[in-house]
């Protein structure tokens, strides 16, 4: 899968003169029979991190052939793209985070999101503050859906703002006539 992926971000002009050893996470969203997981390839701490919000037990059986992929892809890219030599990948370990459990079975990818925003390398509480209550889960998917609707980036923005508005139009003349009944 990630030998398909389009990484290239050298005509990006943010990443110009990126150094790969400046940014200490890499994260790698992966996902495995409709459950998204987490590989951080950690540089400071010198460790490739799965973070997996259902938390299988045997991360060695039921991950690993497919994390060490995922690594070998992330270590071939950064060495080709940025050509530094620094990084000892020899030395990185593993590391399996296994305090956080999502409270449903589809939740994954809203773990996922969370992670990137507040991960840092170790466990802390941003991470599953109060994330076993669904309701509050839900809240952080509206609020998501609302920022990538009315981003100014959004192309469709205009046309969905538009058809809310229809929607609600025909939400409240669909009320006013059940009050005159």
């Amino acid at each position: 899968y990630y030998v398909k992926v389009d990484l290239d971000i050298t005509n990006k002009e943010w990443a110009k003169n990126l150094s790969f050893t400046e940014c200490n996470l890499w994260f790698f969203p992966y996902c495995d029979n409709k459950h998204y997981i987490m590989i951080c390839v950690n540089i400071k701490a010198e460790r490739f991190e799965v973070l997996d919000s259902l938390h299988h037990k045997d991360f060695k059986e039921y991950y690993k052939p497919m994390a060490d992929r995922v690594v070998q892809y992330a270590i071939n890219y950064m060495k080709t793209l940025f050509a530094e030599k620094t990084v000892k990948w020899e030395r990185f370990t593993w590391f399996n985070l296994e305090k956080v459990t999502q409270p449903d079975e589809k939740s994954c990818g809203m773990y996922i999101i969370r992670w990137m925003r507040h991960w840092e390398g170790k466990y802390n509480s941003a991470l599953t503050k109060d994330w076993k209550r669904i309701d509050l889960i839900n809240e952080e998917r509206e609020c998501l859906m609302l920022d990538i609707i009315l981003d100014e980036e959004n192309l469709e923005r205009e046309r969905i703002m538009k058809e809310a508005k229809k929607y609600c139009n025909m939400k409240n003349k669909k009320k006013d006539l059940k009050e005159r009944r």
